[in-house]
């Protein structure tokens, strides 16, 4: 999943703002080092998800009667 993990879907720029909103002492540098920490972590969750997925446990179920229901 690492060529199509979120790392493409988050825009680190607001990942960013929102650490700094919540610390404003922190310097923009050690902000984008703890925002790309929290990516990589968010990445490893994603990927755990979807192995979850395709198992048919997590959302499987919840997704196929979302799917049925649009069809």
């Amino acid at each position: 999943m690492d060529s199509d993990g979120v790392y493409k879907r988050v825009n680190i720029n607001k990942v960013i703002k929102n650490i700094q909103k919540n610390n404003s002492d922190l310097t923009e540098s050690k902000a984008q080092e703890i925002a790309y920490a929290m990516i990589k972590e968010l990445n490893k969750k994603v990927s755990s998800m979807v192995i979850d997925f395709e198992n048919g446990e997590g959302d499987f179920m919840a997704c196929y009667f979302d799917a049925i229901d649009k069809i």
